[in-house]
């Protein structure tokens, strides 16, 4: 056979081959990435448009090899939709070939090419790690998301932080599948990849379902090398006592790591022209409630805090105290330009503002000890910002805990019939927990914990820890009450759906809606938005009637809701949702008999975006909304 005609053939069969790999990708709805890396282990996920079988092959990349062997395999059983496969006992820095491979029920198999991912580094080893945000889409650049990813490729990050807004509308799927997971390849395939949850988000199943975090997912923390990355939800409350205030406190005190950097959607700081106060006709707040957590950065010695939230980027001096502290300070990072419509900063300059640009762009951090090299890219490959740090060895330990942490409480249920277990854990060793349960305050005479113990009657638990030398924590109040099941209603006939009032007006705060008259009315089949006419702004809504309960005993209900919103069960306020916020779950629980009971929620939009959901909280399929046929009226 003659040459030139050979060579044809094999061209040929290689360009069959490349369409034939290229046409089973695109059979996978979304197709394999990677997630939450560790030394030794890595999760690969995976969407199929139809139920099928799970299987990952890989192998440990070796020298002088002509072809990946993929010499190991991990697979579940069963058929399904989402694929989330976890490879573990895998080498600490090491580099490994990987591929995904689905076949569903009528025996079609889809298969990914064949990639590559590096486990975490050693602890005393170099790394790089790139920063996005905000990588949601908007019309006026639809291409930003997709050239920020290919740069953040061509750099070879061992990892990638998402300070969250990863899409424009989390509860919308189309967004997850037509702009970020497509946009996001090659680098996702290959590189793993750490988020947050932005106001975009809505709080989604699809977040959850698509992201791979630590329970309970909404915050985390993880360590890489030698720093320790503190994920939190700033969508929630992170006020002093709250549940992730004092979550962050234990975990920054018991840190080791010689870099401490925090990762969230809100600004603690911000120069931004419009999001916190209109700053061409007032003051500026200058940032979010998210200055709440500076206290912790500052005493526990974090250095870098990174946000995104305002599509810009802005990097501050060093701040502590209010002031720039070159010695002691938290370096803030607003990086919210990855994707969304860029805005504009302030007309004057802020006290604490070192750099600023209003462009698209991403960061990266090469850390080697206690060296450290950042770069701010634009969205051409220019750089906008640079610059080194160098820590001295006596920065390098743990840091100095002045105050201990509050202890942690542990209950079997705030909320009980007959009785509930309380277990109380200090930070660390060495110190003391002091308790009562009468609502006085704990001192150095109050009762010492030692081991769990059992409550049977409404109690007001207050508990303190106590160091060595008498220093002590923060209160930390849990209300424990005790509650008999709430009778069913006692009705003749329903019907079904619920009754509904529709008002228009504007509020910030749900108004008293028995002092307004509606502008409509109805019944509607279930609880949301989809079935009431409304204009876009500034309208209120009030859904009636009775939920029906199949068993008796604790009750868990949600509201998921943007603006505001409140759930009321036999006329008792059970989730209190209410004020000018995206959307985010909120949780209540009462305690009922077998049987239909009063529910009423009410809802307000302010503007922007509007949504309305709720329902109850299963112990295994977690948030399910009400169905059509639990509710009457």
């Amino acid at each position: 056979m003659p040459a030139k005609l050979l060579a044809t053939i094999l061209l040929s069969f290689i360009s069959i081959s490349t369409l034939a790999q290229r046409v089973t990708e695109n059979q996978f709805l979304v197709a394999p990435y990677l997630q939450f890396s560790t030394q030794t282990s890595i999760y690969i996920l995976w969407e199929t448009r139809e139920a099928a079988s799970s299987r990952v092959d890989y192998s440990e990349a070796k020298l002088n090899d002509k072809k990946a062997r993929l010499d190991q395999h991990v697979s579940l059983s069963g058929n399904r939709l989402m694929h989330e496969l976890f490879l573990s006992n895998l080498k600490p820095e090491t580099n490994y070939f990987w591929q995904a491979t689905s076949v569903t029920s009528k025996g079609d198999t889809i298969r990914s090419a064949i990639y590559t991912f590096k486990t975490a580094v050693n602890d005393n080893s170099a790394y790089m790690f790139a920063l996005v945000g905000d990588t949601q889409r908007n019309d006026r650049t639809p291409w930003a998301w997709g050239k920020i990813s290919a740069l953040v490729w061509q750099d070879r990050p061992n990892f990638v932080v998402h300070a969250g807004d990863i899409v424009d509308a989390g509860l919308d799927k189309n967004d997850w599948l037509d702009n970020f997971f497509p946009n996001s390849r090659p680098l996702i395939n290959r590189v793993p990849l750490f988020t947050v949850l932005g106001n975009h988000e809505q709080d989604a199943p699809y977040y959850y379902q698509y992201m791979v975090a630590p329970a309970p997912e909404y915050y985390y923390t993880f360590t890489y090398g030698n720093a320790q990355f503190f994920m939190i939800d700033t969508n929630r409350d992170v006020t002093e006592g709250s549940d992730q205030y004092n979550w962050l406190e234990r975990e920054l005190a018991k840190s080791k790591a010689t870099w401490k950097i925090a990762i969230h959607h809100h600004p603690p700081y911000s120069s931004d022209s419009d999001d916190h106060g209109d700053t061409k006709n007032a003051l500026s707040t200058l940032g979010t409630h998210a200055r709440n957590l500076v206290p912790l950065y500052e005493q526990y010695g974090l250095d870098f805090c990174l946000f995104g939230h305002t599509h810009l980027y802005e990097r501050s001096w060093p701040i502590k105290e209010d002031k720039i502290n070159m010695k002691n300070g938290v370096v803030y990072i607003n990086s919210g330009g990855a994707g969304g419509n860029l805005e504009d900063f302030a007309p004057t300059r802020s006290w604490f503002t070192q750099e600023l640009q209003a462009v698209h762009h991403y960061c990266t951090f090469n850390v080697f000890e206690n060296n450290l090299a950042f770069k701010a890219i634009d969205y051409e490959g220019k750089l906008i910002d640079a610059f080194q740090m160098e820590k001295k060895e006596t920065d390098k330990s743990q840091a100095r805990v002045v105050q201990p942490p509050v202890p942690m409480i542990n209950t079997t249920g705030q909320l009980f019939e007959s009785e509930t277990s309380v277990k109380l854990e200090p930070a660390f060793e060495g110190l003391k927990i002091r308790y009562t349960l009468d609502g006085s305050e704990p001192t150095l005479n109050s009762q010492v914990y030692s081991q769990p113990f059992k409550i049977t009657k409404s109690t007001t638990l207050s508990t303190r820890a106590y160091s060595k030398d008498g220093r002590a924590s923060r209160l930390n109040k849990m209300q424990l009450t005790k509650m008999a099941p709430q009778p069913a209603a006692k009705v003749k006939k329903a019907e079904d759906g619920l009754r509904m009032n529709y008002y228009e007006g504007v509020w910030n705060k749900l108004p008293d809606f028995s002092k307004l008259k509606p502008v409509k009315s109805g019944v509607v089949k279930q609880v949301g938005l989809s079935e009431v006419g409304h204009r876009d702004d500034e309208f209120g809504v009030v859904l009636e009637g009775y939920i029906d309960v199949k068993k008796s005993g604790v009750q868990s209900f949600y509201l998921n809701s943007d603006d505001g919103a409140k759930l009321y069960i036999n006329d008792v306020l059970v989730v209190d949702h209410d004020g000018d916020h995206s959307a985010i779950k909120k949780v209540g629980q009462t305690i009922l008999a077998e049987g239909k009971h009063k529910i009423r929620i009410e809802y307000m939009e302010v503007h922007g975006s509007q949504y309305l959901q709720a329902g109850v909280i299963d112990p295994v399929l977690g948030a399910v909304p009400f169905a059509p046929f639990q509710l009457s009226h």
